[in-house]
């Protein structure tokens, strides 16, 4: 069952959130100084934080993928890097809205809850997150899913390949939460921004006939919000684990797995809706 989490009441008007994910504490791949940069940002901006997954490497000794050599000396034990990215975290601890379960948690829930965990090392409980989350903030209900499946890498051509990927993020999403103004994925280490889709038609104005561009409206559905697919925004979160092995050999290069940037996002909500969804290139 995925997890509601109702944020406490945020008196400004304009709300910035960083929306980051797949960290990877532990790897010697994490890039902790652009971790450390997203701490001071929100610090800089009074802004919030919410947390997609993946907080940790977490291989364990059964993992097809575990590689002692790629992990960073100081944080082989799992509870270490937990501990680590808690850290992190506890300078802005009043501005986490969410810490979500990713699949490199899932994988140890039987032995050690590391979300449950972390959220106690900072003293934030309540901003536990399932691996599908509902936040509502500012008037605003945002949608996260840490995600499964694999993005597409079809198309020759660059456009054309953004494109795809940004049509299946959607159609991804869409399904899942119908009152969220934004659904936010992570998992796949990419970082996309899908915005609402302004559409352009010919209305009836009662005597006459004008062109006009718009985007959908909220609609009510038995007295709850519902969002058409096409009004929302949907994104793809990033990540800060790099794609290079640097002196070892990484499961990601010998995957093959096209080198990510290190970004996250950024979500303004002014006015009960959410204006602006940029990325955050590190």
């Amino acid at each position: 069952m995925a997890r509601y989490i109702k944020a406490p009441s945020i008196r400004n008007k304009s709300v910035v959130i960083y929306n980051t994910s797949d960290w990877h504490v532990g790897s010697k791949c994490f890039h902790e100084s652009a971790a450390k940069e997203i701490i001071r940002l929100v610090k800089k901006d009074r802004a919030y934080l919410t947390f997609g997954g993946d907080a940790i490497e977490g291989k364990t000794i059964d993992s097809p993928h575990f590689n002692p050599d790629g992990l960073d000396s100081g944080k082989l034990n799992i509870q270490k890097q937990a501990e680590y990215f808690a850290q992190l975290l506890k300078p802005i601890r009043d501005r986490v809205l969410m810490v979500q379960m990713g699949n490199h948690e899932l994988y140890m829930l039987r032995d050690f809850n590391v979300v449950d965990y972390i959220c106690t090392c900072i003293s934030r409980p309540d901003v536990y997150g399932d691996y599908q989350t509902w936040v509502r903030v500012s008037g605003v209900t945002l949608h996260f899913w840490h995600g499964r499946p694999t993005m597409p890498r079809g198309a020759k051509d660059p456009i054309q390949k953004e494109a795809n990927q940004k049509a299946w993020l959607k159609n991804k999403l869409f399904p899942l939460a119908g009152s969220a103004q934004a659904q936010y994925m992570a998992h796949t280490h990419h970082c996309l921004v899908v915005k609402p889709i302004e559409q352009y038609s010919l209305l009836d104005h009662g005597k006459n006939v004008h062109g006009e561009y718009f985007i959908e409206q909220v609609r009510d559905v038995n007295g709850k919000v519902w969002v058409p697919p096409d009004a929302r925004w949907y994104v793809n979160t990033g990540t800060l684990r790099r794609g290079g092995g640097f002196g070892h050999q990484d499961y990601s290069e010998i995957a093959g797995y096209t080198p990510p940037p290190i970004a996250a996002t950024r979500t303004i909500i002014q006015g009960g809706r959410v204006v602006k969804i940029e990325r955050i290139v590190f």
